[in-house]
């Protein structure tokens, strides 16, 4: 299976700031008309002009002519020929390098920083969930695991003997149709039992069942509760369908589910912040929120952009550019806060929403979050 980017994401946002140069390194990997890869350009030239600015300011070359060797080799020499994309993130003097290959969509980036740039990830996470798609009929199954765009075969499951044609009438064909439904119906037990097993192990957000009407009320009537509340939709497909057809057909109903909960958490987050309880929004109210871990879900717009601190002796972080910590007046560290958000908001176990359009989020800086618990608003005056 993919990658477990949440890990991944946890795992690098979970370790301090640093000193030393890190890098992000995103790379659209889809070729042109020619097969060129016109990002590799781009990171020649990004990590030419990160070069000039480090010496300058007499930081750790060391370091960072490592990294850009050994991200130059993985990207002439490694990396799978098949991603749409790759993610790369290097600090040699914090023995940190990881590399991520993806089959979803990524735009050019390449950041030099004290802490790795997270968003674009969180976004992929947050756009691309995971999904189970079961493609069934009374005899046998097929259950996919689509992961990041990718889709892989997890399981699959046949009935426990082949139901065969039988055209007596009477008792011998009532016994004859008690038999084939108790087949179907132990089929269906064991499509939930693989299922919910599934689920459990790549943690699936969503699922999708396709097959034909006669078995659509079977498989319904036996799914387990905690299954059904996951259940997207049943839908008309040839369970021998390949897996491109597959795609094809679930790739509309994921971007629905998306937008979906992209309208659900805007709209609660307006009612919140309407009844002054469980809702902020706007820059200095979400990093107040986030410094005192009463964010559950972040909600962010994709072009949010803003600029900030963040003090290192207390781990405020404060809208706008200040000099001192107004709490211990320790001096203030300059930072993006898409970036400060995202890993704050990761490191606490929040939730990430980023959405695509809101008019609501435009009018309050592009930012807000859902809180877990109400506070007093004196802090965020200082």
């Amino acid at each position: 299976m993919p990658t477990d980017l949440k890990a991944t994401l946890e795992m690098l946002t979970g370790q301090p700031s640093t000193e030393h140069p890190y890098l992000s390194v995103y790379l659209d990997w889809t070729p042109d008309g020619n097969g060129d890869r016109l990002s590799l350009r781009a990171l020649e030239d990004e990590l030419n002009i990160i070069g000039a600015r480090l010496k300058d300011r007499d930081a750790n070359l060391e370091s960072f002519n490592t990294d850009r060797e050994r991200i130059m080799d993985y990207v002439t020499n490694q990396a799978p020929v098949d991603a749409r994309g790759l993610a790369i993130f290097a600090c040699d003097a914090e023995s940190i390098w990881e590399v991520i290959p993806l089959q979803v969509p990524v735009e050019t980036k390449i950041v030099e920083d004290r802490f790795p740039h997270c968003f674009n990830l969180a976004r992929i996470i947050d756009d691309y969930e995971t999904y189970a798609i079961v493609l069934a009929d009374s005899q046998e199954s097929r259950i996919l695991v689509v992961s990041l765009n990718q889709a892989e075969q997890a399981a699959q499951t046949s009935a426990g003997e082949e139901i065969r044609r039988f055209d007596a009438g009477g008792w011998a064909q009532m016994l004859f149709q008690r038999r084939t439904e108790n087949i179907v119906k132990a089929h269906t037990k064991d499509i939930g039992d693989r299922l919910g097993r599934l689920i459990k192990r790549y943690n699936i957000q969503h699922v999708i069942i396709a097959g034909n009407d006669t078995f659509k009320g079977i498989i319904l009537n036996t799914l387990p509760a905690q299954i059904k509340e996951k259940l997207v939709d049943y839908i008309n497909l040839d369970i021998t369908a390949n897996m491109q057809a597959i795609m094809d057909t679930i790739e509309p109903m994921m971007r629905n589910v998306e937008l979906d909960q992209e309208a659900a958490d805007l709209a609660k987050l307006e009612e919140m912040v309407g009844a002054q309880t469980f809702g902020v929004v706007g820059v200095a109210e979400t990093a107040m929120a986030l410094t005192k871990g009463q964010v559950r879900t972040l909600i962010m717009h994709q072009n949010f952009l803003a600029t900030g601190g963040e003090c290192p002796n207390c781990g405020t972080i404060r809208a706008g550019l200040r000099n001192k910590c107004p709490y211990d007046g320790t001096e203030m560290q300059p930072l993006d806060l898409r970036e400060a958000f995202t890993a704050r908001a990761l490191q606490q176990g929040s939730d990430i929403q980023i959405v695509e359009a809101s008019e609501y989020l435009d009018q309050h800086d592009g930012v807000g979050a859902l809180l877990r618990y109400r506070d007093t608003p004196q802090a965020q005056t200082v």
